[in-house]
């Protein structure tokens, strides 16, 4: 009897000693969560919004609110900041499982004409990218120029849309963001900021960009 409790004993170690490793290495690999989202909706039935530029869309109706907001303030700021390491290796996780999303183009709040492209990570917006109307760059976040006609095509930025999204770089530092409650994260694409990236400040989730996910739903091509 003591033989056969000690062989079961060493099959039992020998599976934990297995599985503890397994079970580490699959975490580190794991893709980042993403905070859930209320679903997009477009606008309800017999609102019309205000009329457009001919061609172009007005901005989107009313957004989901982010999630928790002031809950930063409720969060000493050393939990914070200890949380800030493991934002960085979260949002450094998901640069090569960002994927193109649909491009959209609007109108300012002082007629001008903004396109822009969504960048997804499982599916939702988790950043915007807005390119000049007249010759399809990339804009630098800041610049905003004033174009009140579209001469560009659609397809065209849809086309190297992908080939863009490889090219940019999530700088490991952030600022954070209060009414979110999140770690914002730089992303480049060459020598100038193109974009922000959040995550939550538990430093495991990533947050949706809320306003782009409901433009992209309303207008996106």
């Amino acid at each position: 009897m003591k033989k056969i409790f000690t062989v079961f004993t060493v099959l039992t170690l020998s599976t934990l000693f297995y599985l503890v490793p397994y079970s580490i290495a699959e975490q580190n690999t794991a893709p980042p969560l993403l905070v859930q989202q209320p679903a997009a909706q477009p606008p309800p039935p017999g609102v019309s919004p205000a009329p457009p530029a001919p061609g172009i869309p007005p901005g989107p109706p009313v957004t989901p609110p982010p999630p928790g907001p002031g809950i930063g303030q409720a969060i000493p700021e050393q939990t914070l900041l200890n949380n800030l390491p493991t934002a960085v290796t979260t949002v450094q996780k998901i640069g090569s499982r960002l994927t193109p999303g649909k491009v959209w183009t609007i109108q300012g709040a002082a007629g001008e004409i903004e396109v822009k492209a969504g960048v997804l990570y499982q599916g939702s917006v988790v950043a915007v990218l807005r390119f000049n109307p007249l010759d399809g760059g990339v804009l630098p976040l800041g610049i905003h120029p004033r174009a009140y006609q579209n001469p560009l095509q659609i397809q065209a930025i849809k086309a190297r849309l992908t080939a863009v999204i490889h090219e940019l770089k999530i700088l490991p530092a952030a600022e954070f963001r209060e009414p979110e409650a999140s770690w914002a994260f730089p992303v480049a694409l060459g020598n100038t900021i193109v974009a922000h990236l959040k995550v939550y400040c538990d430093g495991i989730h990533i947050v949706p960009d809320y306003p782009a996910n409901q433009e992209m739903t309303c207008y996106g091509q």
